[in-house]
């Protein structure tokens, strides 16, 4: 079975609101309710990883769809936390800031999944990256790609990396760089993400949103 961990413990911070930016509408609907919806038409078991100060305001849009798990301080304990409560044996992790997350990568996930592979979501770089040391150097863009969500792979595999992290006190931005890190012999398998699927976390990037939701 798959699980879904959707990440919603987030905050408005960036986006110079008063609210989870997860809770800002989209259509009819909340922005988080947009992958929900999508994860849950593939009759996955969903577990929302909600900020416990959104708890009123989300539980009666979520309770009868998926369970709810109270996040961290930090997206590592969200995860981790997502991750003692899922069922399933192979797990997809997704940010709900990135809501217009596709059918067809879904189905690329299934369909290349195994017991033993990880799967990381990704887009090609656009811009020209330089790294900062002594002198300015750039690097080979042919070679670089962005890490997205969904970030996927076995739910003992995940477990195993998360709690060694935490053991060792350190901090990690995505959960494919725990692999990398502790599991380095890991299959990790790349699916390219749909374009529509970036992370709103400036206004500017909602106001895109809202215009690329407009035109479907």
């Amino acid at each position: 079975m798959i699980s879904v961990i959707l990440l919603m413990a987030g905050s408005g911070s960036r986006m110079n609101i008063d609210k989870n930016k997860i809770l800002l509408p989209l259509g009819d609907k909340n922005m988080f309710e947009i992958p929900l919806d999508l994860f849950l038409s593939f009759n996955f078991e969903v577990v929302c990883v909600v900020n416990k100060n959104d708890l009123d305001l989300v539980k009666p849009l979520i309770i009868n769809k998926a369970k709810i798990v109270i996040g961290g301080k930090t997206r590592m304990e969200s995860v981790y936390n997502g991750l003692k409560e899922v069922n399933g044996d192979y797990v997809i992790i997704h940010d709900s800031a990135r809501p217009l997350i596709s059918k067809d990568v879904i189905n690329k996930i299934i369909e290349i999944k195994n017991d033993n592979n990880c799967i990381l979501c990704y887009r090609n770089c656009k811009d020209t990256i330089k790294i900062i040391e002594d002198n300015i150097k750039t690097l080979d863009r042919n070679k670089l790609i962005s890490a997205v969500t969904p970030q996927c792979g076995p739910k003992a595999l995940l477990l195993s990396a998360y709690e060694k992290a935490f053991n060792d006190n350190k901090e990690f931005t995505d959960d494919i760089s725990l692999i990398e890190y502790y599991f380095s012999d890991t299959k990790i398998d790349l699916v390219l993400a749909n374009e529509e699927s970036f992370k709103v976390t400036t206004p500017l990037d909602y106001e895109l949103l809202k215009l690329v939701w407009s035109k479907r």
